[in-house]
């Protein structure tokens, strides 16, 4: 395709990134916590109520068109249980953030896909740069599932739900 020398473009870029992740992508919900909108504990600095951006329906969750890869799994067996993780990668188009409302996804932040809860562990913008002027038009974040189960789900499958 070539080299770009500055970011001209970047209008086009966006548009075809959206366009791709909608026409090749799945339609994940994003749940955005707003630290400024929930209550923290003044004694434990944690929150009390958590509070999530607020899709058109009213509801918490916002829909989102994404890309998102198969998840790889690793196990850990031991004494507490069966500790699954499921790590996995979601880019998202900017354009889709910006028109949604959305910031920078970051830990705290939930992605709900395929009937499943991930919660993102990083972001990082290296995907779709289009210069070295830092501009990109996607944005990729690590994310993973966590579930435990019993301790015999290892050889009693269905016991951990995951």
């Amino acid at each position: 395709m070539g080299t770009l020398i500055n970011d001209c473009d970047q209008c086009w870029f966006d548009h075809v990134a959206k366009e791709v992740s909608v026409l090749a992508g799945t339609t994940v919900k994003i749940y955005q916590f707003e630290e400024s909108n929930s209550e923290i504990d003044p004694l434990w600095g944690e929150e009390k109520t958590a509070v999530y951006k607020v899709g058109e329906n009213g509801e918490a969750g916002i829909d989102c068109p994404a890309f998102f890869k198969d998840p790889s799994r690793s196990t850990t067996q031991g004494e507490e249980g069966l500790l699954l993780n499921r790590t996995s990668i979601l880019q998202i188009a900017k354009a889709h953030m910006r028109d949604l409302g959305l910031r920078r996804l970051r830990p705290g932040d939930i992605v709900f896909v395929h009937n499943m809860y991930f919660d993102v562990i990083e972001s990082g913008a290296s995907d779709g740069q289009i210069s070295d002027s830092g501009e990109t038009s996607m944005y990729e974040f690590d994310v993973t599932r966590r579930t435990k189960g019993v301790p015999e789900s290892i050889w009693r499958p269905g016991e951990d739900n995951g």
